[in-house]
């Protein structure tokens, strides 16, 4: 009996702390359900002449856009605990809401009893504003790492011998001395062969939810197993591979000193990858004078870079650049408001004109999901001047262009020049001394 009274007691506690949300996250909640869940949910209620010729198609575009932009139960609801919302979704809803920029007016004509009132919209910011703290953050020192294991990553990380003819290292697509990049809009592969999407920085990676632009790898480890078995990387295998660096007396002595093994033929993909990934977990580029201002040193920056900052900000760039490197903490859509695949096939506005690819499908090709294509996973800004070309897609060279196209593409607005330069003066506040 006593046991069953324990069991009862036990799943109770367990569903009030799986299930239990504060107060006011409830009532912030019904808000956004009674006012946002048409456009931003998979559980619309279709007006009455949504089965209106034309009409029909022109409320299911919007819907799509809206739930591919902001999906209340996958980005909000989902989240149990204030503190798990990630910072993408508290910045993106802070902006919606303090620019009034949802629902858009026709909704508004046509719903004017699911607007989010005045007073809604003070209780939301403010519960935002207890969130948010700050939306960038300084880098920090990645602590617990290996030394010896972090140099022996750092040789096998600028060894050639991880390629199928011996010309290529990790390094040749991430130079050290080029950003973490190689500032080429597509990276060489084995054989001279190109590959169709531009190469990530290697710096500040560890910060990222996860890797490729895809998503395809859960972390820094299963990213290096990837470009060696690629046939257009570095076209080998680990087989190739160990036997090569089995016969290596100073690496076999490294292995044997760093994962405590006794024997040559001991020495395993998991700890070439495995000791690849402790060298890029160091390589967190500190030190800029855009964290030197946030640790409270005031004239680390210059009057006009802080003008770029505010700019950054009030346009909406910290809703997908934000946390630590600025970047890299979520999955968003290249071209949110306006076409941007549509208008590069044309090659308007521009943009170099390239077809589109499945290197474009960016995160569907991992999850098949519809509401997924065309997302990718947002870049670091960390030492943004050294990395062009950029995009995924490697088509632009200038930063202030890139500036501006995301906030035509993403935000709906034409930057003038004069903004686009202060948003750039303020990015290059982000860039480690270490690098220049």
């Amino acid at each position: 009996m006593k046991k069953q009274i324990f069991f009862v007691v036990f799943l109770s506690v367990l569903s009030s702390s799986v299930s239990a949300k504060s107060q006011e996250r409830q009532k912030i909640e019904a808000i956004f359900k009674a006012k946002c869940m048409d456009c931003h949910s998979d559980q619309t209620e279709y007006p009455w002449y949504f089965e209106l010729p034309v009409v029909k198609d022109i409320i299911k575009a919007d819907i799509e856009k809206g739930k591919s932009y902001f999906h209340l139960q996958k980005d909000l609801f989902n989240y149990q605990n204030d503190k798990d919302i990630p910072k993408p979704v508290i910045a993106k809803l802070e902006h919606e809401i303090s620019h009034d920029a949802m629902p858009p007016i026709q909704y508004k004509i046509a719903h004017f009893d699911r607007v989010i009132t005045k007073t809604e919209e003070v209780e939301i910011l403010d519960w935002l504003d207890r969130l948010k703290g700050t939306l960038v953050e300084p880098l920090k020192a990645t602590t617990g790492l290996n030394p010896n294991k972090v140099e022996l990553g750092k040789i096998l990380f600028h060894d050639t011998r991880l390629s199928g003819d011996l010309t290529l290292s990790c390094a040749s697509c991430h130079d050290l001395n080029k950003g973490g990049t190689d500032q080429s809009q597509y990276a060489t592969g084995i054989n001279g062969q190109k590959g169709h999407i531009n190469s990530p920085t290697v710096y500040n990676s560890s910060y990222a939810i996860k890797q490729f632009w895809d998503g395809r790898a859960k972390d820094l480890e299963a990213q290096a197993n990837g470009p060696v078995n690629n046939p257009v990387e570095m076209g080998s295998n680990w087989t190739q591979v160990l036997e090569r660096l089995q016969e290596d007396e100073d690496i076999v002595d490294r292995f044997k000193a760093v994962f405590k093994i006794h024997r040559a033929k001991e020495i395993t993909s998991d700890m070439v990858m495995n000791s690849i990934a402790e060298f890029e977990k160091s390589l967190v580029t500190l030190g800029s004078p855009f964290d030197r201002y946030l640790e409270g040193d005031a004239n680390a920056i210059t009057a006009e870079e802080k003008q770029g900052y505010e700019l950054f900000k009030k346009n909406n760039c910290t809703s997908c650049h934000n946390g630590p490197a600025v970047g890299g903490a979520s999955f968003q859509k290249m071209g949110v408001v306006r076409d941007y695949f549509k208008d590069r096939e044309a090659g308007v506005n521009g943009l170099m004109k390239l077809a589109v690819s499945p290197e474009d499908d960016g995160r569907y090709a991992v999850t098949k999901n519809e509401a997924d294509k065309y997302k990718f996973k947002v870049p670091t800004l960390r030492n943004v001047e050294l990395t062009y070309p950029y995009f995924h897609d490697g088509s632009v060279t200038s930063l202030k262009e890139a500036v501006k196209y995301m906030s035509y593409y993403q935000n709906d607005k034409k930057l003038s020049d004069k903004e686009a330069d202060l948003i750039v003066a303020f990015l290059k506040t982000l860039t480690s001394p270490s690098l220049k």
